[in-house]
Protein backbone atom coordinates (compact mmCIF):
# COMPACT_ATOMS: atom_id res chain seq x y z
CA UNK A 1 0.00 0.00 0.00
CA UNK A 2 2.90 2.36 0.72
CA UNK A 3 4.26 1.95 -2.80
CA UNK A 4 0.83 2.87 -4.21
CA UNK A 5 0.73 5.94 -1.97
CA UNK A 6 4.15 7.09 -3.13
CA UNK A 7 3.24 6.53 -6.78
CA UNK A 8 -0.01 8.51 -6.39
CA UNK A 9 1.69 11.40 -4.61
CA UNK A 10 4.40 11.48 -7.29
CA UNK A 11 1.69 11.75 -9.95
CA UNK A 12 0.00 14.58 -8.03
CA UNK A 13 3.29 16.45 -7.81
CA UNK A 14 3.73 16.12 -11.55
CA UNK A 15 0.44 18.00 -11.92
CA UNK A 16 1.65 20.81 -9.61
CA UNK A 17 0.03 19.74 -6.32
CA UNK A 18 1.94 20.46 -3.08
CA UNK A 19 1.86 18.23 -0.03
CA UNK A 20 0.24 19.50 3.20
CA UNK A 21 -0.39 17.99 6.64
CA UNK A 22 -3.49 18.71 8.73
CA UNK A 23 -4.44 17.54 12.27
CA UNK A 24 -6.04 14.18 13.01
CA UNK A 25 -8.00 15.77 15.88
CA UNK A 26 -10.15 18.84 15.33
CA UNK A 27 -12.69 20.82 17.29
CA UNK A 28 -16.10 19.25 16.82
CA UNK A 29 -17.60 22.70 16.24
CA UNK A 30 -15.05 23.40 13.51
CA UNK A 31 -15.77 20.14 11.67
CA UNK A 32 -19.50 20.83 12.05
CA UNK A 33 -19.11 23.87 9.80
CA UNK A 34 -18.65 21.52 6.86
CA UNK A 35 -20.69 18.44 7.82
CA UNK A 36 -24.38 17.68 7.84
CA UNK A 37 -26.15 16.13 10.83
CA UNK A 38 -25.72 12.55 9.55
CA UNK A 39 -21.99 12.98 8.98
CA UNK A 40 -21.54 14.58 12.42
CA UNK A 41 -23.26 11.61 14.01
CA UNK A 42 -20.68 9.25 12.49
CA UNK A 43 -17.65 11.04 13.96
CA UNK A 44 -15.66 9.61 16.86
CA UNK A 45 -16.13 12.24 19.59
CA UNK A 46 -14.65 12.76 23.07
CA UNK A 47 -14.06 15.52 25.62
CA UNK A 48 -10.79 17.36 26.12
CA UNK A 49 -9.44 18.10 29.61
CA UNK A 50 -11.04 21.55 29.49
CA UNK A 51 -14.43 20.08 28.61
CA UNK A 52 -14.41 21.07 24.94
CA UNK A 53 -15.68 18.53 22.44
CA UNK A 54 -13.12 17.09 20.00
CA UNK A 55 -13.59 14.74 17.04
CA UNK A 56 -11.34 12.47 15.01
CA UNK A 57 -11.29 13.58 11.39
CA UNK A 58 -13.54 11.38 9.24
CA UNK A 59 -12.46 12.95 5.94
CA UNK A 60 -9.72 15.40 4.96
CA UNK A 61 -11.50 17.87 2.67
CA UNK A 62 -12.76 20.01 5.56
CA UNK A 63 -9.37 20.30 7.37
CA UNK A 64 -7.65 21.17 4.08
CA UNK A 65 -10.33 23.77 3.32
CA UNK A 66 -9.80 25.26 6.78
CA UNK A 67 -6.02 25.35 6.18
CA UNK A 68 -6.50 27.11 2.83
CA UNK A 69 -8.83 29.66 4.45
CA UNK A 70 -6.65 30.35 7.52
CA UNK A 71 -2.99 29.25 7.51
CA UNK A 72 -2.66 29.74 3.74
CA UNK A 73 -4.95 32.76 3.56
CA UNK A 74 -2.21 35.00 2.12
CA UNK A 75 -1.26 32.45 -0.57
CA UNK A 76 -2.57 33.43 -4.01
CA UNK A 77 -5.29 31.32 -5.58
CA UNK A 78 -5.62 28.84 -7.08
CA UNK A 79 -3.99 26.45 -4.60
CA UNK A 80 -3.19 22.88 -5.59
CA UNK A 81 -2.79 20.82 -2.41
CA UNK A 82 -2.40 17.10 -1.77
CA UNK A 83 -2.17 14.91 1.33
CA UNK A 84 -2.02 11.32 2.61
CA UNK A 85 -3.50 10.30 5.96
CA UNK A 86 -5.65 7.77 7.80
CA UNK A 87 -9.24 8.75 8.59
CA UNK A 88 -11.73 7.13 10.96
CA UNK A 89 -15.52 6.89 11.00
CA UNK A 90 -17.91 5.58 13.65
CA UNK A 91 -19.75 3.68 10.94
CA UNK A 92 -18.39 0.28 9.95
CA UNK A 93 -20.27 0.22 6.65
CA UNK A 94 -18.61 3.35 5.29
CA UNK A 95 -15.16 1.77 4.95
CA UNK A 96 -16.24 -1.75 4.02
CA UNK A 97 -16.63 -3.04 7.59
CA UNK A 98 -13.60 -1.16 8.89
CA UNK A 99 -13.49 1.88 11.15
CA UNK A 100 -10.28 3.22 9.60
CA UNK A 101 -9.05 3.70 6.07
CA UNK A 102 -6.05 5.37 4.47
CA UNK A 103 -6.60 8.04 1.88
CA UNK A 104 -4.55 10.09 -0.56
CA UNK A 105 -6.28 13.21 -1.80
CA UNK A 106 -5.92 16.39 -3.82
CA UNK A 107 -7.79 19.70 -3.63
CA UNK A 108 -7.87 22.42 -6.30
CA UNK A 109 -8.91 25.56 -4.41
CA UNK A 110 -9.78 28.84 -6.07
CA UNK A 111 -10.55 27.48 -9.54
CA UNK A 112 -14.09 27.44 -10.93
CA UNK A 113 -15.53 25.97 -14.10
CA UNK A 114 -15.36 22.84 -16.25
CA UNK A 115 -11.60 23.03 -16.92
CA UNK A 116 -10.87 22.66 -13.20
CA UNK A 117 -13.52 19.93 -12.83
CA UNK A 118 -12.01 17.96 -15.69
CA UNK A 119 -8.50 18.39 -14.24
CA UNK A 120 -9.30 16.71 -10.93
CA UNK A 121 -11.20 13.87 -12.62
CA UNK A 122 -8.34 13.27 -15.04
CA UNK A 123 -5.81 13.44 -12.21
CA UNK A 124 -7.78 10.90 -10.18
CA UNK A 125 -7.79 8.49 -13.11
CA UNK A 126 -4.05 8.96 -13.73
CA UNK A 127 -3.42 8.34 -10.01
CA UNK A 128 -5.20 4.98 -10.20
CA UNK A 129 -3.03 4.09 -13.19
CA UNK A 130 0.09 5.18 -11.32
CA UNK A 131 -0.90 2.96 -8.39
CA UNK A 132 -0.91 -0.06 -10.70
CA UNK A 133 -4.52 -0.45 -11.85
CA UNK A 134 -4.93 -1.23 -15.52
CA UNK A 135 -8.73 -1.01 -15.79
CA UNK A 136 -11.21 1.39 -14.22
CA UNK A 137 -14.49 3.17 -14.90
CA UNK A 138 -15.32 6.74 -13.86
CA UNK A 139 -18.93 7.77 -13.21
CA UNK A 140 -19.37 11.54 -13.53
CA UNK A 141 -22.49 13.32 -12.31
CA UNK A 142 -23.67 16.72 -11.09
CA UNK A 143 -25.24 17.40 -7.69
CA UNK A 144 -27.17 20.42 -8.97
CA UNK A 145 -29.19 18.32 -11.40
CA UNK A 146 -30.82 16.48 -8.49
CA UNK A 147 -31.11 19.58 -6.30
CA UNK A 148 -32.87 21.43 -9.10
CA UNK A 149 -35.20 18.48 -9.50
CA UNK A 150 -36.06 18.40 -5.79
CA UNK A 151 -36.56 22.17 -5.56
CA UNK A 152 -39.34 21.95 -8.11
CA UNK A 153 -41.14 19.15 -6.23
CA UNK A 154 -41.38 20.91 -2.84
CA UNK A 155 -41.27 17.79 -0.70
CA UNK A 156 -41.56 17.88 3.08
CA UNK A 157 -38.05 18.10 4.64
CA UNK A 158 -38.35 14.65 6.28
CA UNK A 159 -39.44 13.04 3.01
CA UNK A 160 -36.65 14.84 1.13
CA UNK A 161 -34.05 13.40 3.55
CA UNK A 162 -35.51 9.93 3.06
CA UNK A 163 -35.49 10.30 -0.73
CA UNK A 164 -31.83 11.34 -0.67
CA UNK A 165 -30.94 8.42 1.58
CA UNK A 166 -32.76 5.93 -0.63
CA UNK A 167 -31.14 7.28 -3.78
CA UNK A 168 -27.67 7.27 -2.20
CA UNK A 169 -28.15 3.59 -1.31
CA UNK A 170 -29.94 2.94 -4.64
CA UNK A 171 -32.76 1.39 -2.61
CA UNK A 172 -35.53 1.76 -5.19
CA UNK A 173 -38.08 -0.22 -3.17
CA UNK A 174 -37.76 2.27 -0.31
CA UNK A 175 -37.83 5.16 -2.78
CA UNK A 176 -41.12 3.99 -4.29
CA UNK A 177 -42.56 3.50 -0.81
CA UNK A 178 -41.60 7.05 0.22
CA UNK A 179 -43.01 8.60 -2.94
CA UNK A 180 -46.27 6.69 -2.51
CA UNK A 181 -46.92 8.58 0.72
CA UNK A 182 -46.56 12.02 -0.91
CA UNK A 183 -49.12 14.11 -2.80
CA UNK A 184 -46.91 14.16 -5.89
CA UNK A 185 -48.59 13.75 -9.23
CA UNK A 186 -47.84 10.53 -11.08
CA UNK A 187 -45.68 12.39 -13.59
CA UNK A 188 -43.51 13.79 -10.77
CA UNK A 189 -43.20 10.37 -9.10
CA UNK A 190 -42.24 8.82 -12.42
CA UNK A 191 -39.58 11.49 -12.88
CA UNK A 192 -37.92 10.65 -9.55
CA UNK A 193 -38.16 6.92 -10.24
CA UNK A 194 -36.62 7.39 -13.69
CA UNK A 195 -33.91 9.68 -12.32
CA UNK A 196 -31.51 6.88 -11.20
CA UNK A 197 -31.58 5.41 -14.73
CA UNK A 198 -30.01 8.53 -16.29
CA UNK A 199 -26.72 6.78 -16.80
CA UNK A 200 -24.62 6.14 -19.90
CA UNK A 201 -22.77 8.04 -22.61
CA UNK A 202 -23.19 11.65 -23.73
CA UNK A 203 -26.53 10.78 -25.31
CA UNK A 204 -28.16 10.78 -21.84
CA UNK A 205 -27.56 14.52 -21.54
CA UNK A 206 -30.17 15.23 -24.20
CA UNK A 207 -32.57 12.83 -22.51
CA UNK A 208 -31.97 14.48 -19.12
CA UNK A 209 -32.48 17.98 -20.52
CA UNK A 210 -35.81 16.91 -21.98
CA UNK A 211 -37.06 15.66 -18.59
CA UNK A 212 -36.58 18.82 -16.55
CA UNK A 213 -37.81 22.40 -16.60
CA UNK A 214 -35.63 23.73 -13.77
CA UNK A 215 -32.94 26.15 -14.96
CA UNK A 216 -30.74 24.79 -12.15
CA UNK A 217 -30.92 21.28 -13.60
CA UNK A 218 -30.48 22.53 -17.17
CA UNK A 219 -27.28 24.37 -16.19
CA UNK A 220 -25.97 21.16 -14.62
CA UNK A 221 -26.51 19.31 -17.90
CA UNK A 222 -24.65 22.04 -19.80
CA UNK A 223 -21.73 21.86 -17.33
CA UNK A 224 -21.52 18.10 -17.71
CA UNK A 225 -21.51 18.34 -21.48
CA UNK A 226 -18.47 20.64 -21.37
CA UNK A 227 -16.66 18.52 -18.77
CA UNK A 228 -17.17 15.43 -20.91
CA UNK A 229 -15.65 17.21 -23.92
CA UNK A 230 -12.61 18.18 -21.82
CA UNK A 231 -12.20 14.63 -20.52
CA UNK A 232 -12.06 13.48 -24.13
CA UNK A 233 -9.22 15.99 -24.62
CA UNK A 234 -7.49 14.41 -21.59
CA UNK A 235 -7.72 11.09 -23.43
CA UNK A 236 -10.24 9.52 -21.03
CA UNK A 237 -13.26 8.98 -23.27
CA UNK A 238 -13.28 5.19 -22.95
CA UNK A 239 -13.14 5.32 -19.14
CA UNK A 240 -15.91 7.89 -18.54
CA UNK A 241 -19.55 7.14 -17.86
CA UNK A 242 -22.10 9.90 -17.17
CA UNK A 243 -24.35 9.26 -14.17
CA UNK A 244 -26.93 11.95 -13.41
CA UNK A 245 -28.60 9.59 -10.95
CA UNK A 246 -25.61 9.53 -8.57
CA UNK A 247 -26.14 11.05 -5.11
CA UNK A 248 -23.07 11.62 -2.92
CA UNK A 249 -23.09 11.20 0.86
CA UNK A 250 -21.64 14.61 1.83
CA UNK A 251 -23.77 17.73 1.97
CA UNK A 252 -21.10 20.17 0.81
CA UNK A 253 -21.03 19.14 -2.87
CA UNK A 254 -22.31 21.87 -5.19
CA UNK A 255 -21.47 20.78 -8.74
CA UNK A 256 -19.73 18.09 -10.75
CA UNK A 257 -19.08 14.91 -8.74
CA UNK A 258 -17.49 11.60 -9.67
CA UNK A 259 -16.59 8.12 -8.47
CA UNK A 260 -14.02 5.74 -9.97
CA UNK A 261 -14.43 1.96 -9.85
CA UNK A 262 -12.05 -0.90 -10.51
CA UNK A 263 -12.90 -4.29 -11.99
CA UNK A 264 -14.87 -6.72 -9.80
CA UNK A 265 -15.10 -4.31 -6.86
CA UNK A 266 -18.44 -2.85 -5.88
CA UNK A 267 -17.05 0.12 -3.93
CA UNK A 268 -15.48 3.23 -5.41
CA UNK A 269 -11.69 3.45 -5.37
CA UNK A 270 -11.68 7.24 -5.74
CA UNK A 271 -14.37 9.87 -5.34
CA UNK A 272 -14.71 13.62 -5.29
CA UNK A 273 -16.38 16.69 -6.68
CA UNK A 274 -16.97 20.42 -6.46
CA UNK A 275 -17.71 22.12 -3.12
CA UNK A 276 -17.84 25.85 -3.83
CA UNK A 277 -19.53 26.88 -0.57
CA UNK A 278 -17.22 25.17 1.92
CA UNK A 279 -14.35 27.68 2.21
CA UNK A 280 -16.76 30.53 2.83
CA UNK A 281 -17.72 28.83 6.11
CA UNK A 282 -14.11 29.30 7.24
CA UNK A 283 -13.93 32.96 6.18
CA UNK A 284 -12.39 32.78 2.70
CA UNK A 285 -14.98 32.45 -0.07
CA UNK A 286 -13.52 30.51 -2.98
CA UNK A 287 -14.60 27.82 -5.43
CA UNK A 288 -12.99 24.42 -4.95
CA UNK A 289 -12.98 20.85 -6.17
CA UNK A 290 -11.02 17.74 -5.21
CA UNK A 291 -11.00 14.00 -4.61
CA UNK A 292 -9.66 11.16 -2.44
CA UNK A 293 -8.24 7.79 -3.39
CA UNK A 294 -9.02 4.95 -0.95
CA UNK A 295 -5.69 3.13 -0.68
CA UNK A 296 -7.12 0.09 1.11
CA UNK A 297 -9.52 -0.56 -1.74
CA UNK A 298 -6.85 0.10 -4.36
CA UNK A 299 -4.67 -2.55 -2.69
CA UNK A 300 -7.62 -4.95 -2.68
CA UNK A 301 -8.32 -4.31 -6.36
CA UNK A 302 -4.68 -4.89 -7.28
CA UNK A 303 -4.68 -8.09 -5.23
CA UNK A 304 -7.76 -9.37 -7.04
CA UNK A 305 -6.07 -8.75 -10.36
CA UNK A 306 -3.46 -11.36 -9.44
CA UNK A 307 -0.57 -8.92 -9.64
CA UNK A 308 2.06 -9.10 -6.94
CA UNK A 309 2.81 -5.80 -5.19
CA UNK A 310 5.81 -4.11 -6.76
CA UNK A 311 8.90 -3.87 -4.58
CA UNK A 312 10.30 -0.36 -4.00
CA UNK A 313 12.80 0.51 -6.70
CA UNK A 314 16.42 0.01 -5.59
CA UNK A 315 19.26 1.32 -7.69
CA UNK A 316 21.91 -0.92 -6.16
CA UNK A 317 22.28 -3.97 -3.93
CA UNK A 318 25.76 -3.98 -2.39
CA UNK A 319 27.26 -7.26 -1.19
CA UNK A 320 30.64 -7.99 0.36
CA UNK A 321 32.98 -10.67 1.61
CA UNK A 322 35.49 -10.42 4.48
CA UNK A 323 37.41 -7.11 4.33
CA UNK A 324 35.04 -5.73 1.70
CA UNK A 325 32.43 -4.57 4.26
CA UNK A 326 34.07 -1.16 4.83
CA UNK A 327 34.28 -0.54 1.08
CA UNK A 328 30.61 -1.56 0.72
CA UNK A 329 29.51 0.94 3.37
CA UNK A 330 31.51 3.77 1.80
CA UNK A 331 30.16 2.90 -1.65
CA UNK A 332 26.57 2.97 -0.39
CA UNK A 333 27.10 6.38 1.23
CA UNK A 334 28.50 7.79 -2.02
CA UNK A 335 25.55 6.50 -4.06
CA UNK A 336 23.03 7.93 -1.59
CA UNK A 337 24.68 11.35 -1.83
CA UNK A 338 23.63 11.32 -5.50
CA UNK A 339 20.04 10.49 -4.55
CA UNK A 340 20.23 6.78 -5.40
CA UNK A 341 18.64 4.03 -3.32
CA UNK A 342 21.26 1.56 -2.15
CA UNK A 343 20.93 -1.35 0.29
CA UNK A 344 23.95 -3.08 1.87
CA UNK A 345 23.76 -6.78 2.69
CA UNK A 346 23.92 -7.61 6.39
CA UNK A 347 25.98 -10.78 5.91
CA UNK A 348 28.94 -11.84 3.80
CA UNK A 349 28.18 -13.56 0.48
CA UNK A 350 30.16 -14.80 -2.44
CA UNK A 351 29.23 -13.54 -5.90
CA UNK A 352 26.87 -16.47 -6.74
CA UNK A 353 24.89 -15.96 -3.52
CA UNK A 354 24.98 -12.20 -4.04
CA UNK A 355 23.30 -12.59 -7.43
CA UNK A 356 20.42 -14.49 -5.84
CA UNK A 357 19.99 -11.95 -3.04
CA UNK A 358 20.14 -9.00 -5.46
CA UNK A 359 17.19 -10.44 -7.41
CA UNK A 360 15.25 -11.10 -4.21
CA UNK A 361 15.43 -7.46 -3.10
CA UNK A 362 14.62 -6.20 -6.60
CA UNK A 363 17.70 -4.04 -7.20
CA UNK A 364 18.70 -2.89 -10.68
CA UNK A 365 22.47 -3.19 -10.13
CA UNK A 366 24.56 -5.58 -8.07
CA UNK A 367 27.84 -4.35 -6.59
CA UNK A 368 30.15 -6.89 -4.92
CA UNK A 369 33.04 -5.68 -2.74
CA UNK A 370 35.94 -7.95 -1.74
CA UNK A 371 38.40 -5.36 -0.43
CA UNK A 372 40.72 -5.82 -3.40
CA UNK A 373 40.40 -2.27 -4.66
CA UNK A 374 37.88 -3.02 -7.40
CA UNK A 375 34.14 -3.67 -7.34
CA UNK A 376 32.34 -6.35 -9.32
CA UNK A 377 29.45 -4.52 -10.97
CA UNK A 378 26.61 -6.58 -12.49
CA UNK A 379 24.34 -4.20 -14.39
CA UNK A 380 20.66 -4.53 -15.38
CA UNK A 381 21.59 -6.45 -18.53
CA UNK A 382 23.62 -9.00 -16.53
CA UNK A 383 26.98 -7.77 -17.79
CA UNK A 384 29.80 -7.95 -15.21
CA UNK A 385 32.62 -5.42 -14.99
CA UNK A 386 35.37 -4.83 -12.41
CA UNK A 387 36.04 -1.15 -11.75
CA UNK A 388 37.38 1.07 -8.95
CA UNK A 389 34.56 2.21 -6.63
CA UNK A 390 34.77 5.86 -7.75
CA UNK A 391 34.24 4.87 -11.38
CA UNK A 392 31.20 2.78 -10.47
CA UNK A 393 29.71 5.74 -8.57
CA UNK A 394 30.47 8.09 -11.45
CA UNK A 395 28.84 5.90 -14.08
CA UNK A 396 25.76 5.10 -11.96
CA UNK A 397 25.33 8.75 -10.93
CA UNK A 398 25.63 9.82 -14.56
CA UNK A 399 22.88 7.39 -15.54
CA UNK A 400 20.56 8.73 -12.81
CA UNK A 401 21.27 12.40 -13.46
Amino acid sequence: MRSSQEAILAEMRRWGYRFVVTPTLESHDLLSLGLGAEQRRKLFKFSDADGSLLAIVGEKTIPVARLAATGLRSAPLPLRLCYAAPVLANDAGRFSNRRETHQVGAELIGAAGPVADAEVIALAVRCLGAAGLGRYQVDVGHSEFFHGLLAGLRLDPEVEVGVKRALTARDFVELEHLLGSTPLRSAERDLLLRFPALRGGPEILDAAAALVTSRRSETAVEDLRRVYELLLAHGLGDAVNLDLGAIRDFDYYTGVTFEAYGPDLGRSLAAGGRYDGLLERFGRPAPATGFVVHLDLVAEAIGRSGRRPALPRLDAAICWTGPGVSAALRLASSLRLFGMRAVVDSEARGLPGARTWHHQVGAINLLHCTGEGKVAWVDAAGKTRRLPPEQVVGQLAGAVL
